[in-house]
């Protein structure tokens, strides 16, 4: 009987698990249908390739790549190869030897998944730029178009990036792209959350990376979270004893600013002041505050822009959340 039973279970388990590759299968088919075809714009090229003379036309054409309070000299400097900095970045990015073909098919897809979840939202060209290795604002999405900073996907171990942290420099590379995009467009669907508590802050993140994932699937969970494989997977293995202390030290609604700084925010490791610090990556706040997301849209029927509008507590409470470990 026992046999039977754990026979039967396994089958009902594994028919479960078909269902849904097929429905997430149909779902892919039904995205990549979706009819887009954006402009990538490798301005950083035209830029390069343009002369003092170039400049008036290069300001009507992209203004807001040329502020007011930048004087005229200065781009010009960048024109004449004058400017030492800005024709290392050049060489950089033109022996990196970019699959633009690819990188523009790659935000594409991503642009597909956002006008699915999103109807009214307008994909835009993109334009690649270089940032002097701005690797804060490597995405920008504004109202006409997507501004990608190239010279910040050049490889974690590109000889530019040496006097950048390890842990911020981890992420600067080619295949974080997508998780990238996917992340700063769910920035435009979720509003900054006033909420000052720890899980306020988990539960905001939480749903931009819930938002990240919808949008860019096929993008590994190391890749959203800009955390090393390594330190992702110490995190999903260890999901239950971080939530058993944040309860057991009742940090969950308290107010105070430094837990920002230890569980949020982009760091070499989260701060639990144990001796397992240094295998964490900072900011696992955000992983568990996705955890909670998901558990809530898996046991609710919401949809995604009802449960973008949910405050903290109720999102917490009827999320049924349980850690995996």
């Amino acid at each position: 009987m026992k046999v039977k039973i754990f026979r039967m279970f396994f089958v009902l388990a594994f028919a479960k698990a078909l269902l849904s590759c097929n429905t997430a299968s149909q779902l892919e088919s039904e995205i990549k249908a979706i009819p887009i075809d954006v402009e990538l714009r490798k301005f950083h090229e035209e830029f390069s390739n343009s002369e003092a003379q170039d400049l008036p036309r290069l300001k009507e054409e992209y203004p807001m790549f040329f502020p007011q309070r930048t004087a005229d000299s200065i781009w010009i400097s960048k024109l004449s190869g004058k400017d030492t900095i800005y024709n290392v970045l050049e060489k950089a990015v033109q022996d990196a030897q970019f699959d633009y073909g690819r990188i523009e098919e790659d935000i594409e897809n991503v642009m597909k998944h956002v006008v699915y979840y999103f109807p009214d939202f307008e994909p835009t060209p993109i334009v690649t730029v270089l940032s002097e290795v701005n690797y804060r604002q490597k995405v920008i999405p504004i109202e006409n178009q997507l501004i990608v900073s190239i010279d910040t996907y050049l490889g974690d171990d590109h000889e530019l990036y040496l006097g950048i942290n390890k842990y911020q420099r981890e992420n600067l590379n080619r295949e974080q792209l997508p998780a990238d995009v996917a992340l700063a467009y769910s920035r435009l669907f979720v509003e900054p959350s006033f909420d000052r508590s720890l899980l306020g802050n988990m539960i905001y993140h939480g749903k931009l990376h819930y938002l990240q994932e919808l949008f860019a699937p096929h993008t590994t969970g190391d890749q959203r979270f800009s955390f090393t494989p390594e330190k992702y997977n110490f995190t999903v293995e260890n999901e239950s004893q971080m939530w058993r202390y944040f309860v057991d030290n009742e940090l969950i609604y308290k107010t105070d600013s430094k837990l920002l700084s230890r569980f949020i925010l982009p760091a070499p490791f989260s701060k639990f002041y144990l001796e397992v610090d240094q295998q964490t990556p900072g900011g696992v706040g955000r992983y568990i505050g996705y955890r909670m997301v998901k558990s809530f849209m898996e046991n609710n029927e919401v949809d995604i822009e009802t449960m973008i509008q949910l405050n903290a507590e109720d999102i917490f409470e009827r999320s049924k959340y349980k850690p995996l470990q």
